[in-house]
């Protein structure tokens, strides 16, 4: 039997495709699954609750997915398809179309958002964008004492928790050993987990695409390098690890018998 196209462990998958299913459909794919992403990630955050911003963003990407992951492996995240691409999963080429798709279709959920919301209240929360916080009340009701928080620890921040929600990703979805149907589940609830821990830190991104869209519609740029650096920083050890450590014999690059 042929490998399906969601069977990205294998480069060989693509030769069984039409060019147009291998760079338009995969790339539309990725387009269309970072737009509904980032219009559901930005517009939750109009609820101003920790709990609901997490799970909306979660559980999206756990069913956008599940949706796309024959297609185009579900990534929706430009840092991710760095990793995947650095773990033998797709090709630079194809990663570099999944970054155009994602970083566009970003921009485009965020415009959406800009379009169905009041002018006072979209900009109120800054067009849904990831926010850096700095110093966090120890106690909401007590602001004398906080915990301190820099601009280079959110980037460590989000770094620690990219690898985390990337490893989750390769290992669910991309080994040929550890995959399994609940890839998609263990990719999204990562997230839920990861903005749950740092929302009112490093401001929860772990995906350049959701922070550049809104940043750019609603033109609030404040420490946004935080959501480029450490989420690709990250990329790049996730890839690290799996090529090196975590990766199925036929993708590690070391002691393969």
């Amino acid at each position: 039997m042929g490998k399906k196209r969601g069977d990205i462990d294998d480069l060989d998958f693509e030769e069984e495709l039409s060019t147009f299913e291998k760079y338009v459909q995969s790339t539309f794919a990725e387009f269309a699954g970072t737009f509904f992403y980032t219009f559901i990630a930005c517009l939750a955050v109009t609820s101003q609750d920790v709990l609901s911003i997490a799970f909306a963003e979660g559980l999206a990407i756990a069913l956008l997915c599940s949706a796309f992951l024959n297609i185009s492996g579900g990534l929706f995240n430009p840092a991710l398809t760095f990793a995947v691409a650095l773990s033998g999963g797709i090709n630079p080429f194809v990663a570099v179309l999944y970054f155009i798709g994602q970083v566009s279709g970003g921009l485009a959920g965020a415009a959406f958002v800009k379009a169905v919301l009041s002018q006072d209240s979209y900009y109120d929360i800054q067009g849904g964008a990831n926010m850096f916080r700095g110093n966090v009340p120890f106690d909401k009701y007590d602001s004398d004492h906080t915990l301190e928080v820099t601009t280079g620890t959110a980037v460590i921040i989000e770094c620690m928790l990219s690898i985390f929600i990337y490893m989750a990703y390769l290992q669910s979805n991309l080994d040929p050993k550890s995959k399994q149907v609940t890839g998609p589940l263990a990719y999204g609830f990562a997230v839920v987990v990861a903005i749950l821990t740092a929302y009112h830190t490093s401001g929860a991104s772990f995906n350049p695409a959701r922070s550049f869209g809104p940043a750019c519609v609603a033109y609030f740029w404040e420490d946004h390098y935080i959501y480029w650096a450490g989420p690709f920083i990250g990329g790049l050890l996730a890839g690290v690890f799996y090529r090196l450590v975590l990766g199925d014999s036929s993708k590690r690059l070391i002691m393969k018998n």
